[in-house]
């Protein structure tokens, strides 16, 4: 896998799937030194691992500094502890909080993993979750929205009615928020939604829960049709038709999956046209309302503020 580095892509080996560092520490051993003979040969630039929060300490860090591991990711999923004791996480809100800080003191990158809409979940307490999050300053950050998997705990809380899962709709609106404060504290979300693979889409996997495999793109879309209402809003004149302006490589998330967004915008102000100008001039992540010789525009990060 590969990741920005200092002016180029940074070749890592991952050891993901698990908590690496809750395995037996001789496997450990094992496994990295293999890994490491690649960086001594120079095909790759370093290591990186996926782990629990409660299986961290400077110990443990030392080790994987020793073999050449240069990023963390936690499994947090919840920064509030009520959500992580009924989900059965075993850890709690400090040792998250503790482990950023080992992390962090011995200079590696550190990433979290957050899956909103877990047991005991709403929308206050995710967003109070990305609060916590940005408070901690991690280099990236992985939102999973919690899905029902066959064969799971959840699966059976599910079965007797004592979990329901976020609907698409209520997924995309509060990741949509969290990617709004995320932007704006300039911490990358790196993956939104589950990686779409052939295990996971095999009927009878997911039981429920907002998966779609092109998650990200509903969102992104979303923010941009909330661009868009807020423009037309201050607009105040009744009307037929409406034009917009974009960067062109914004135009699929203007539009939305199978032009969605329009079809809203048109329901939503009793429209009969809609035209879209591209001009890569325009700055990304901005949507631009032409009326007249008047232009007005929104930015993607006015658009958190405006919300709350």
């Amino acid at each position: 896998m590969t990741r920005p580095g200092m002016g180029r892509l940074r070749t890592q080996i991952a050891f993901y799937g698990g908590s690496f560092t809750g395995i037996d520490s001789d496997i450990q051993k094992s496994l990295l030194s293999k890994a490491c003979d690649f960086i001594k040969d120079g095909q790759v630039d370093s290591l990186r691992i996926s782990t629990r929060p409660d299986y961290i300490d400077p110990d443990t860090v030392r080790l994987l500094v020793d073999y050449g591991v240069e990023t963390i990711e936690l499994g947090v999923q919840s920064m509030v502890d009520r959500v992580l004791a009924l989900s059965g996480r075993g850890h709690t809100s400090s040792h998250v909080e503790s482990a950023v800080k080992i992390i962090k003191e011995h200079k590696l990158e550190v990433g979290l993993q957050i899956m909103p809409g877990l047991p005991g979940d709403n929308p206050k307490q995710i967003m109070y979750t990305v609060d916590r999050v940005i408070a901690m300053k991690p280099d990236f950050v992985r939102i999973y929205p919690t899905l029902v998997i066959k064969d799971t705990p959840l699966e059976e809380l599910y079965s007797k009615g004592r979990f329901s899962p976020m609907t698409l709709d209520e997924a995309v609106y509060v990741c949509e928020k969290a990617l709004l404060k995320l932007d704006n504290a300039h911490i990358p979300v790196v993956r939104l939604g589950l990686q779409p693979t052939p295990q996971l889409e095999k009927k009878g996997t997911i039981i429920a829960g907002p998966f779609h495999p092109s998650f990200r793109q509903l969102v992104e879309s979303s923010i941009f049709f909330d661009m868009s209402v807020r423009l037309a809003d201050r607009d105040h004149q009744p009307r037929e038709s409406l034009r917009f302006r974009i960067n062109s490589k914004d135009y699929s998330y203007f539009c939305g999956q199978k032009n969605r967004n329009i079809a809203k915008l048109r329901e939503r102000y009793g429209l009969k046209e809609i035209e879209i100008i591209t001009e890569d001039s325009v700055k990304r992540n901005t949507v631009e309302l032409i009326n007249g010789s008047y232009i007005s525009y929104i930015e993607r990060n006015e658009l958190e503020a405006i919300s709350n």
